[in-house]
């Protein structure tokens, strides 16, 4: 599919409760969200852990790594949404009510897969964000989201 892309971002010794990816929209684009995955990479004890997929309402001045989204195709342009990772200064405010929001066994690992009717759109310059809310034990996550581009 033309103009789907993967943000994906390594997070060595997570141990806070913390935005793991922001995703912008352009001011002249839609994204679609095709899907958000979190992967405990080496501890193999079994946690609690809380983690959502949230619409951002005020941006502010966040920090983090900068992250280059995969394309897909290699014929398609690089993506103009701007994402961040492994936030240090969070957004300003977060929407009450989560696009999505689990409580899930940290050795599963989180996995938000919404079929084509139920897929987030991201408005331009709107963003979201995947927040984990609960302050794990040190251990190493791989993050990721999967969107479209529209226009």
């Amino acid at each position: 599919m033309r103009g789907v892309y993967t943000a994906s971002i390594d997070i060595s010794g997570l141990s806070v409760a913390k935005t793991l990816i922001l995703l912008q929209a352009s001011a002249t684009s839609v994204l679609e969200i095709l899907s958000v995955h979190l992967t405990n990479q080496n501890s193999e004890t079994n946690e609690q852990w809380a983690v959502g997929f949230y619409h951002v309402t005020t941006v502010g001045s966040p920090t983090g790594t900068s992250i280059t989204p995969e394309k897909h195709e290699k014929l398609d342009a690089s993506s103009v949404a701007t994402v961040l990772g492994n936030l240090t200064v969070e957004p300003t405010l977060y929407s009450s009510r989560p696009i999505d929001k689990e409580g899930i066994s940290s050795l599963s690992g989180y996995h938000y897969d919404p079929i084509p009717e139920e897929r987030p759109i991201v408005p331009p310059s709107g963003a979201i964000g995947l927040f984990i809310s609960t302050v794990p034990t040190a251990t190493d996550v791989t993050a990721n989201i999967i969107y479209r581009e529209i226009g």
